[in-house]
């Protein structure tokens, strides 16, 4: 059952519904959205206008062709909800991902294979249907060990 702040049945079908589309967009079931996301649905990180060349992905075909590519990048994915708030038409989930490397980045001298994990928060809003309007969210990149990488000595929490 998810964790967080809920007032009544409705919330908690959509903390539920809002775990199964992250679970679809992340772990590569792009027909889940004809379901979960609505048509004009629009998906936001950070991250997008470096790694995409837009800051969002706009529409549900759009998403679903996004759902296509980042399951060829990832294999094996594994998305964990740990924490989840919930009010109106709003839910925010505080998630985790993992999965293996199945093709490095185009521009990048990496080889596939390789474990990767990262976290983040995202805010899912939801239309009077039940579908996901929008997908606003942040994540670690890189992951918490790579922002401490260099800082093994630093245990006591006290700065130099």
């Amino acid at each position: 059952m998810p964790s967080g702040l809920f007032n009544g049945e409705v919330t908690l079908d959509r903390v539920t519904r809002a775990q199964r589309y992250l679970r679809a967009v992340y772990g590569g079931d792009p027909e889940a959205l004809d379901d979960l996301a609505a048509p004009d649905v629009v998906i936001s990180y950070p991250l997008f206008q470096e790694v995409l060349g837009v800051p969002a992905i706009r529409g549900r075909e759009a998403a679903k062709a996004f759902v296509v590519r980042f399951a060829g990048r990832w294999a094996d994915p594994r998305i964990e909800f740990h924490d989840s708030v919930a009010e109106g038409d709003k839910v925010v989930l505080v998630w985790s991902f993992a999965a293996r490397m199945a093709t490095p980045p185009e521009s990048s001298d990496e080889s596939g294979g390789g474990d990767r994990a990262w976290g983040g928060i995202t805010l899912i809003r939801f239309d009077p249907s039940g579908r996901v309007v929008s997908e606003v969210g942040e994540e670690s990149t890189p992951g918490p060990s790579g922002r401490l990488r260099g800082l093994e000595g630093h245990s006591n929490g006290e700065a130099e």
